[in-house]
């Protein structure tokens, strides 16, 4: 299994925090303020290094464009769970958009999910 760091957990749980929220991939100097990052280019490399890891995949030149592999990122915490709630739409009176998922390659040969809107 792939050891993330301290700084590229808290990257990751917020991206799925954001994502199962929101429904897409915040901007990048969103990831800058709520994970606290000093730099535009210190949320790069740690999402770099996230990608690198097979726990996002980014389109490049696109906004909005992070992708979890849940999967992958299900194997960080003991027992397969997931940090962060689940990509699952919450139960709330307000209408929730319909989603398209759609297969993406994790690492090694696993599977991930991509949800748009």
């Amino acid at each position: 299994m792939t050891k993330l760091t301290q700084k590229q957990q808290t990257v990751l749980a917020y991206l799925q925090r954001y994502i199962g929220e929101h429904r897409r991939s915040p901007f990048l100097r969103e990831i800058q303020d709520a994970c606290r990052i000093a730099s535009y280019k210190s949320v790069i490399d740690r999402l770099n290094a996230l990608e690198r890891k097979g726990f996002i995949k980014r389109t490049p030149n696109k906004h909005r464009a992070i992708h979890i592999h849940w999967k992958a990122s299900a194997m960080l915490q003991p027992g397969g769970a997931a940090s962060g709630p689940s990509p699952e739409p919450s139960h709330t009176s307000e209408p929730v958009p319909s989603t398209v998922a759609q297969a993406v390659p994790g690492p090694a040969g696993e599977a991930g999910t991509r949800v748009g809107g």
